[in-house]
């Protein structure tokens, strides 16, 4: 399996370009296959007790976050209605 991932096929003449690129993307996939199942295998190698911290740390963060996001999305919506209103009222000025 490892001869195939090192394989350039972009400088193999029997190949189509279209034919070279499918492989190539099937290489990258193959890579990424293998990158995740040696995370994966990495993560269940702990113990429970520290997944579950993990999992635990990672909560936290992402609760921050969609806190800060709803935070940023509401000054913007604040934002834009002054703008309209200052708008409005310049109009009206006129």
């Amino acid at each position: 399996m490892s001869e195939v991932l090192k394989i350039d096929y972009s400088r193999q003449p029997q190949l189509t370009l279209l034919e070279a690129n499918i492989l190539q993307q099937y290489q990258r996939l193959a890579l990424l296959l293998r990158r995740l199942s040696s995370e994966i295998a990495r993560i269940t190698a702990q113990p429970m007790s520290q997944l579950i911290d993990n999992l635990s740390g990672l909560e936290k963060k992402l609760s921050l976050v969609s806190t800060l996001f709803k935070g940023a999305v509401y000054s913007l919506f604040l934002q834009q209605e002054n703008n309209e209103q200052r708008q409005h009222e310049n109009h009206e000025n006129y």
